[in-house]
């Protein structure tokens, strides 16, 4: 049985009907795309495609998003210029059947300079990246929901260093402030 869900994309300008299939459902849990925000109409099927094929690469399976799930998926993206070089920030939020937010995974992946329009930098393979960290990262949680959770573990950021050795501060850090997405997603819940 195929499974399909329709994803829209919520941006103020953008709307398209990509879809997110399943090659055959598994007996684990299942997810629907409630909205992928932020990327123009053309990135937004791009990495839904991504999305698609990393889903059956890892038997998930994807319910409509009118359907009955058990994880609903709301995505965040957002391409900013950052000294002359674009960065394209993304979250990734999974609430749970009583509406909590369940796990949040968020990368930021570096281009090269885009020119005119920040969003040219998100080739085929940054894409393919974002789909593949956000699938791996939600497949090793549907695996083991119950896992004990590291500090922070909640996140996954795509071609994060090895953590180095804790050391106590000699006074307070200073929190890093969000990225660009993070700054959307914080936006739409409210």
């Amino acid at each position: 049985m195929l499974l399909t869900a329709l994803v829209a994309a919520c941006s103020e300008t953008t709307s398209s009907n990509a879809s997110l299939t399943t090659a055959a459902p598994t007996s684990g849990p299942t997810l629907a795309f409630d909205s992928i925000d932020g990327p123009p109409v053309g990135v937004f099927n791009r990495l839904v495609d991504n999305l698609t094929s990393e889903a059956q690469a890892r038997q998930l399976s994807i319910a409509s998003r009118e359907g009955a799930a058990n994880y609903r998926v709301r995505g965040y993206l957002a391409a900013q210029v950052v000294r002359g070089r674009t960065l394209v920030s993304w979250v990734w939020d999974i609430y749970d059947d009583d509406k909590f937010r369940a796990l949040r995974i968020t990368g930021e992946e570096a281009g090269g300079r885009s020119g005119g329009d920040p969003w040219a930098v998100a080739d085929e393979a940054m894409l393919r990246k974002i789909a593949r960290v956000a699938m791996d990262r939600l497949s090793a949680y549907l695996r083991n929901p119950a896992a004990p959770v590291e500090p922070d573990a909640t996140t996954a950021v795509a071609d994060a260093p090895e953590p180095a050795a804790v050391r106590k501060p000699r006074r307070p850090a200073r929190a890093e402030a969000p990225s660009a997405a993070e700054k959307l997603a914080m936006a739409a819940t409210r």
